[in-house]
């Protein structure tokens, strides 16, 4: 059985995975920006990408909570 990455190994994983979330999030607003202006904004792919930006901050929140802490404790 493989034994689980260490504390500094995961944070950095977290972090670079939530940044890299927001960055494609970030990406993807001025289709929703010209798409918003032409009243063609699909609801649907505007709610996910919501909940994607949500994630990438907590995958964040957790990969910094991981890097300053030594301890597994990540929730509040």
């Amino acid at each position: 059985m493989a034994t689980p990455h260490p504390d500094r190994t995961r944070s950095m994983i977290y972090l670079l995975a939530g940044a890299l979330l927001l960055i494609v999030q970030a990406m993807r607003f001025p289709q929703f920006y010209t798409d918003w202006a032409a009243n063609s904004l699909d609801n649907t792919r505007l709610v996910i990408s919501l909940i994607g930006i949500v994630v990438a901050l907590f995958m964040m929140r957790t990969g910094w909570r991981l890097r300053r802490n030594s301890r597994n404790d990540v929730i509040d």
